[in-house]
């Protein structure tokens, strides 16, 4: 195998084109991974590629990597070009959406930045990214291989496959729809909110074609020296799945446990997970910090996540491996400071803004949501997925029910509840808005963007710029506060905002006899003092 080029200081993957691709690879643009971030590189007659470092050990691991790559790139030339199916495509596409999620879990930016996310891809999506041009199907292609070409490119790049031009503009449009997803995932992550989406469900697993997925997906038995970060991932995986009564993994969490292996393993050099030592973790931490990327909080995120793909491999080899202790025991974390709850919650007075001003509102998701979120404590997009079904009487008393039927997502199972409606959302007029609905109806009261929407408002029309509030989920630690003040019962206030607590007395509103007595409870939350209009 070639070796890693020293030119001027610098290692280089240098490599020239095998003879029988001399008519075909000149001039195309491959993508070769370095230290884990696929670059482009424009083929000639030889490949050149800089692997950014000026260390022998670290360039020859790099080359390696690259040249794996590069290899694959020239089989794909090779052959005919693969027709995909539709599934497969839209595996691609989840995978796609994955790395977007996993890359952003720990620290998601801000909303704004996700928000002019969307824009884009809806403008290119529409052949409007330039906005002096008027929109053709030519338009169209362009932007949408400018703006998402390169992400199709590196996942065919990864997968040694190469497609027909007639399939390419299919799979760009899953692409677009799969990083939207993302985008709204990662903005409402930005804004405080890390509940399941549950869209990750959507995406099928990649199988390439004449793979039979009952095999590949069959649990193997792992060597030691085949026992790998990824394997103990799947493994754990694969038994949280197994049996009738099943918990399985949520995606996001699979995600977070693999981005702080793939972390490790880049860093590391290797993705064996039987010899990893404490002082490999140590210097990875202090990699980190020195880097300064991310927040001390993240970096203990990913040190806690990594030490648990450890403990799985012990527990699975039944304590054969690490069998005098989980090697991470001894790695200290780094100190962070923390952003107090009360920083992320509305004042009074900010609520009192934000529900005078979506009064002004024509659009029920500003209108309604704030309010609902003010007096419910519920997290914004339970609130967004309600239906006029949602709703119904007890008594003298309305309620509404929180549900994962018809679709729906919610965080965990104690999410799903019902919950009483606040008078003051009697009095402001909620259920005469809902009226105006058939009463069976299964039509969603609000927009599926209603969450980035409201978000957006609240910062940009509203005014409040207070960086340290979460727009959304400051109205549920408010809620919180508002029940303490008026003295509703810890029990009932952790159903009512779908809280775990692992106590009996979660059983609050499972039948319709509790229901008045939570009634009850929520009619003693003081209302919110609205002391003057400020239109938005």
């Amino acid at each position: 195998m070639p070796s890693p080029a020293l030119i001027s200081r610098r290692f280089y993957l240098r490599v020239r084109v095998p003879k029988d691709l001399l008519k075909i690879a000149p001039g195309r643009t491959i993508h070769l991974p370095v230290d884990g971030v696929w670059r482009p590189v424009k083929v000639g007659s030889a490949v050149k590629l800089s692997l950014e470092t000026s260390d022998a050990t670290a360039a020859k691991r790099r080359f390696g990597e690259a040249y794996a790559a590069l290899g694959q790139a020239w089989e794909a030339m090779r052959s005919v070009p693969a027709a995909l199916t539709h599934k497969q495509m839209l595996a691609l596409a989840g995978e796609i959406r994955g790395a977007f999620v996993s890359a952003f879990d720990d620290e998601p930016g801000a909303v704004k930045m996700w928000a002019n996310v969307l824009v884009k891809n809806q403008r290119a999506t529409a052949g409007h990214s330039h906005p002096l041009k008027i929109s053709t199907p030519e338009t169209i292609a362009l932007d949408m291989e400018k703006r998402f070409g390169s992400f199709v490119d590196i996942k065919l790049a990864q997968k040694g496959l190469s497609i027909s031009p007639e399939q390419r503009p299919v799979l760009l449009q899953y692409v677009a729809q799969a990083l939207d997803d993302a985008a709204v995932v990662n903005m409402a992550k930005a804004d405080g909110d890390y509940s399941n989406s549950g869209a990750t469900a959507k995406y099928p697993d990649f199988v390439p074609t004449g793979t039979n997925s009952q095999i590949t997906t069959k649990p193997k038995q792992q060597t030691a020296s085949a026992l790998t970060f990824t394997s103990v991932i799947d493994e754990e995986v694969r038994r949280r799945s197994a049996g009738k009564d099943a918990v399985p993994m949520r995606d996001a969490t699979v995600n977070k446990f693999r981005s702080a292996a793939d972390g490790f393993r880049i860093f590391r050099g290797s993705d064996d997970a039987t010899m990893v030592t404490a002082r490999e973790a140590d210097d990875w931490k202090q990699s980190m910090l020195r880097e300064g990327k991310l927040s001390n909080n993240s970096i203990k995120q990913r040190l806690q996540n990594l030490r648990t793909v450890l403990q799985w491999a012990r527990q699975h080899s039944l304590g054969e491996l690490y069998a005098t202790g989980n090697p991470l025991d001894i790695v200290k974390a780094p100190a962070f400071q923390t952003v107090a709850s009360d920083a992320r919650t509305y004042t009074m007075d900010e609520a009192a803004t934000v529900l005078l001003a979506a009064r002004q509102q024509a659009e029920p998701e500003l209108r309604w949501l704030p309010w609902m979120c003010a007096y419910t404590g519920a997290r914004i997009n339970e609130l967004a997925q309600l239906t006029p079904r949602d709703f119904f009487t007890v008594g003298d008393d309305w309620y509404f029910r929180l549900t994962t039927a018809g679709g729906k997502t919610l965080k965990t199972k104690a999410s799903e509840r019902v919950v009483p409606i606040h008078p003051a959302l009697v009095q402001e007029g909620l259920i005469a808005y809902i009226g105006t609905f058939p009463p069976e109806g299964e039509k969603r009261l609000f927009h599926v963007w209603s969450t980035q929407a409201v978000q957006r408002w609240v910062r940009e029309k509203v005014g409040l710029t207070r960086k340290e509030l979460a727009p959304s989920h400051g109205w549920r630690h408010l809620f919180e506060d508002l029940c303490m003040n008026g003295g509703m019962t810890d029990a009932a206030r952790s159903y009512i905002t779908g809280r775990a607590t692992g106590k009996s007395s979660e059983g609050y509103g499972k039948s319709q006899a509790m229901l008045p007595g939570l009634a009850d409870q929520m009619r003693k939350v003081p209302a919110i003092p609205l002391k003057k209009k400020r239109d938005a």
